[in-house]
């Protein structure tokens, strides 16, 4: 989302998730008023957090990060900290009745006190004497442990696994709240921090668009990174101070009023998305589409300055691009969806599946094979490719939804397009005996079962590691010389084809789509065209439409050719 900087409300998931947290909580809060005790509370917390953190590790990237049910864990530790940092000050503060002993303070006189004390119960005095029973060497510790591991998973040079980040992360945060509340000498309390915790919100909020657009006409220009820095942080406090402390300050009327005028204007802006997006993208790109609309869906004829206009457009329009068009209900690149049936004039089932690389190329197969099928779907998942499991941990629940959702359908054509990661790995001695191999094999043994009469398989390919479709676009605008060396290739995928001619040749219904007769050849490998200029990838790997329309003709071949 950085490289594309696109839709100024991608930040947005977040009050997404809030929202509809916030309509949970009233019969989150209705079960807890039955808790009467601290173990009944304790086990409250636990099942539901639990729950939902396994409905997060068990559930695809895409539905882990955006579900509620997959973050309620998250919120329910806030309620726990709440909780247990009420009892950790009732534990702290609690008191030992005693009996004051006068005699300390008034000496003999104290005796004749005393005993007169204890001859009448009654008269006795009961004084209270606030104390800290809890330790605070290890409330300290566990503080500032928590804060330094904190700053380092921020600013941690590897990547971490999401799933590990977020648990790790609120986690701590947690253990920083709770310690935090017996910890008199705590770097939280600062002023400064705590006021940019007031206007973080804030800043949460306004934070992204400005740097959208400071992507889009000042890329690269580090000053310019720096005022935006700057003017996130000046705007924030400005909304920090005025419009939020009014409405904080404001009757409940007033409030319900205003929150319906914002919903209105929510549900317009809805209605309206279409020609607002339309204005948008004539207002930043005018001319460039005005340009760009002269040239032809096969890219003849068309000029550097085209080329260029064109290569910047494919390169922030990416994700944008994934999204196949007739086919419902998803409205996003990855999910299951079904294509329109009203121009499928064929009597087959035809299904595609696998990650990122069926939403880049499902237009391709429907294009081709809608004369085959009388039904047409897709599912698709990030990352995650179809015969093998590359990583267990975020993989293995996708492998498995590939199979349940392609043997619900059990097609009689079926397209498995995805970019395999684990099949490019090196392979061990003699192919048939490598154990990718195998599992592969095992897997698509399974395929092999449940679809009726072909398996396309995409063919392993390789786009550049170092010179994304953006960066190129810049080279060309500013007159660099270009060559194909530039471009870093991983010659790996040669291992993912080596797998893939073998699997085939065990496999009666399988065929190859061999995008290499036409992208590449061996280790001669292009990434854009020499006559036009334009490349072959986006900067996240997919295929561009320049390229797409190279292999148009090999996908309408296979479908030509079918029987």
């Amino acid at each position: 989302m950085l490289n594309q900087a696109e839709d100024i409300f991608t930040h947005t998931w977040s009050l997404c998730v809030e929202m509809q947290f916030y309509l949970l909580a009233p019969f989150i809060f209705l079960l807890l008023s039955f808790c009467t005790s601290g173990l009944m509370l304790t086990c409250f917390h636990a099942i539901i957090i639990f729950t939902s953190l396994g409905n997060h590790l068990l559930s695809t990237e895409q539905v882990a990060f955006n579900s509620v049910f997959c973050r309620v864990w998250q919120f329910l530790i806030g309620s726990a900290v709440f909780f247990l940092s009420a009892e950790l000050l009732e534990l702290d503060t609690k008191v030992n009745n005693y009996k004051e002993l006068l005699l300390e303070e008034q000496g003999s006189d104290g005796e004749k006190d005393k005993k007169e004390d204890n001859d009448d119960d009654d008269d006795e005095v009961i004084f209270t004497k606030p104390r800290q029973n809890l330790s605070r060497p290890p409330f300290y510790i566990l503080l500032y442990s928590s804060l330094s591991f904190l700053v380092l998973l921020s600013f941690a040079p590897w990547t971490i696994p999401a799933s590990a980040l977020r648990i790790t992360s609120t986690f701590l945060s947690g253990v920083i709240i709770l310690t935090g509340t017996l910890c008199e000498t705590n770097p939280m309390k600062n002023r400064v921090l705590v006021y940019i915790g007031d206007i973080s919100y804030s800043l949460y909020l306004v934070h992204w668009p400005i740097y959208v657009y400071v992507k889009h006409y000042h890329d690269g220009v580090f000053f310019v990174y720096l005022l935006g820095i700057a003017i996130s942080i000046l705007l924030a406090i400005l909304i920090s101070e005025t419009f939020e402390k009014w409405y904080l300050k404001i009757g409940k009327q007033e409030t319900l009023f205003m929150i319906l005028i914002f919903y209105i204007s929510i549900v317009w802006t809805v209605m309206k998305k279409d020609q607002i997006a339309t204005f948008v993208d004539d207002f930043k790109y005018g001319h460039e589409e005005k340009m760009m609309g002269i040239v032809h869906s096969s890219f003849e004829n068309i000029t550097l300055d085209q080329a260029i206009l064109l290569n910047k457009k494919w390169a922030r329009e990416e994700y944008k691009n994934l999204v196949i068009p007739n086919c419902f209900p998803n409205k996003t690149e990855h999910g299951f969806c079904e294509f329109d049936r009203s121009n499928l004039t064929g009597d087959m089932t035809v299904f595609m599946v696998g990650n990122s690389l069926t939403a880049n190329l499902g237009s391709l197969v429907y294009k081709t094979f809608k004369n085959h099928a009388k039904a047409m779907y897709k599912y698709s998942n990030s990352y995650c490719e179809i015969l093998t499991v590359s990583n267990r941990k975020r993989c293995q629940n996708s492998h498995d939804t590939y199979e349940a959702e392609v043997f619900k359908k059990l097609p009689d054509v079926l397209f498995m397009l995805d970019r395999p990661d684990k099949l490019r790995r090196p392979i061990t001695g003699d192919v048939e005996n490598d154990d990718i191999f195998k599992e592969a094999l095992a897997t698509l043994r399974q395929y092999e079962n449940n679809v009726k009469k072909k398996i396309y398989m995409l063919e392993s390919y390789t786009p550049p590691t170092n010179l994304p479709l953006s960066k190129f676009a810049k080279m060309l605008e500013k007159g660099d010389n270009v060559s194909q060396k530039l471009f870093k290739i991983d010659h790996t995928y040669l291992n993912g084809m080596q797998r893939q001619e073998a699997l085939v040749k065990k496999c009666s219904k399988c065929e190859l789509i061999r995008i290499s007769d036409i992208l590449f050849n061996g280790t001669q490998t292009n990434s854009y065209d020499e006559d036009t200029k334009l490349g072959y990838y986006y900067d996240g790997l997919h295929i561009t439409p320049f390229a797409q329309n190279l292999i148009l003709p090999l996908f309408q071949n296979i479908s030509d050719n079918f029987h």
